[in-house]
């Protein structure tokens, strides 16, 4: 496994998203590479420790063999803290466009692509979805992880329908334990859907998984797969990508276990 970080941030603590750029890595390196695996971070999470979780993170994914593991940065956060959710939603936008420009400029060689978000990073990996399925790329697998964004946001037309429909599989881990997603989620997108015209739902799809739209066309793609954690289990929004110190814990171990399945195909797909 070869591994690389790519940047889309203009400081290490908040800031604009610019034009992707390696940091780690070469492009002529990464051009080599079969399958390419992009890891994106969620919210709230600076560049040091975004590259810090999600390197440690890709190496726990054996199923990338020869390929690259590239962790993203974007800069969702800000030093206001978790105050800033609600302008964060168009940053995701943005990082996701970016991100998708990369890959159509820089991969002619078109590897098998696939993706695995944590948090609000799932909304930036959907955008990257959705960009690749107009500019005709083809995505493999894609995995989202206690996904900040609605819960009918794969059925729904003007949404994500497309771009889960586009990738060859799509892996919807999500709790019932996670506290902010239950309490902070609908709070913080009800005002950035005000502040962004935009509708919303109250639930996140990290939180209850994969629901019917009200809108056309309803139901997620059929390629779609929720897979559910037990309530018992107690995993909560932090118990998915290291700490930026120290070695995985359990719950960390498995939600890596969960990615490492998605890119090797695994069918059904279990959590634990």
């Amino acid at each position: 496994m070869a591994a690389f970080v790519l940047d889309m941030r203009s400081d290490s603590q908040g800031g604009a998203v610019v034009p992707a750029r390696l940091t780690s890595g070469t492009l002529d390196a990464l051009r080599e590479c079969p399958t390419v695996v992009f890891m994106v971070h969620g919210f709230n999470v600076n560049r040091a420790d975004g590259a810090a979780e999600l390197s440690a993170f890709g190496a726990s994914l054996p199923a990338v063999g020869p390929g690259a593991a590239v962790a993203v940065l974007w800069p969702g956060d800000s030093r206001v803290g978790p105050l800033s959710y609600p302008f964060e939603t168009a940053k995701a936008d943005d990082s996701g466009t970016e991100l998708a420009t990369f890959i159509g400029d820089n991969l002619p060689q078109r590897p098998a692509i696939s993706f695995i978000g944590h948090s609000l990073g799932c909304r930036v990996v959907m955008e990257t979805v959705r960009q690749l399925w107009v500019k005709g790329i083809p995505v493999s697998q894609v995995c989202v992880m206690a996904a900040a964004v609605d819960n009918d946001s794969l059925g729904t037309a003007d949404a994500y329908f497309d771009a889960a429909q586009f990738a060859a599989r799509v892996g919807v881990l999500h709790s019932p334990a996670d506290r902010v997603l239950e309490f902070a989620y609908p709070l913080g997108n009800l005002v950035s859907a005000f502040i962004h015209w935009s509708p919303t739902r109250d639930a996140a799809l990290g939180y209850t998984g994969p629901c019917a739209s009200e809108s056309s066309p309803g139901n997620p793609p059929a390629q779609v797969a929720g897979v559910g954690i037990p309530a018992a289990a107690g995993v909560d929004h932090g118990d998915y990508l290291p700490a930026v110190t120290g070695a995985c814990n359990a719950k960390q171990q498995a939600a890596a276990r969960f990615a490492n399945s998605m890119l090797a195909g695994v069918t059904p797909l279990v959590y634990g």
